[in-house]
């Protein structure tokens, strides 16, 4: 085959399952994952249940793409945020604004991904945090590992003296919590609670006013 008709395919086979997945998360969100059939998927996407199951194989696999697109989404929002930014206080503003941004602006994404996370149990036996973790997300969610951002500010002064570990466990739990809230009220705020955020954390780790 001609490697020019090959790529095309293979464009054309990633950008179907780009748009099963996008319907696939859509259909969760609106009905919840325990009434969200293949076929129903199918149904949104206009094609036959055979060919959702042609480039996923199972249900489950399907669910591990939608959650690996989820990691992909938010670490393509985050990180370039947090790498435009030289100084480790940039880099933890960077990190807050844009993950509270993710979420704030993913909200259909979030319910099928908070529908999942209640009523899904992998068949493999892994826990729902495992799943989408290929070796290239760990790594780019490693990096961003807000404990990695307080520690290089401690080491090079920007910040006072703070329990790294605590201070981040902290920090993921209060930018994550900000799902519950996103998702319950539209009209949330969540860029005053970002910069709340920015504000108390920025006095944890002590940096000059």
């Amino acid at each position: 085959m001609p490697a020019t008709r090959e790529h095309a395919q293979s464009f054309i086979r990633s950008a179907r399952r780009t748009q099963i997945v996008a319907a696939a998360i859509e259909v969760i969100a609106e009905v919840g994952f325990a009434k969200a059939s293949i076929r129903k998927i199918a149904d949104r996407v206009g094609i036959a249940m055979s060919a959702v199951l042609y480039h996923f194989g199972t249900k489950d696999k399907l669910v591990e793409a939608i959650v690996e697109h989820m990691y992909r989404t938010m670490l393509d929002t985050v990180t370039p945020a947090v790498a435009a930014e030289t100084t480790a206080s940039g880099k933890l503003d960077a990190y807050i604004r844009s993950s509270i941004d993710y979420f704030a602006t993913h909200r259909v994404t979030l319910k099928a991904l908070a529908s999942l996370g209640t009523t899904y149990v992998p068949a493999d036996g892994r826990r729902f945090e495992e799943l989408g973790l290929d070796p290239e997300i760990a790594r780019r969610l490693g990096i961003l590992d807000p404990a990695t951002i307080l520690a290089a500010g401690r080491r090079g002064g920007e910040f006072g003296e703070f329990p790294v570990t605590s201070a981040a466990i902290a920090l993921r739990g209060a930018v994550n919590g900000v799902v519950e809230p996103v998702l319950r009220n539209p009209g949330f705020d969540a860029r005053r609670y970002a910069e709340d955020l920015i504000d108390i954390f920025g006095r944890i780790v002590g940096r000059p006013r």
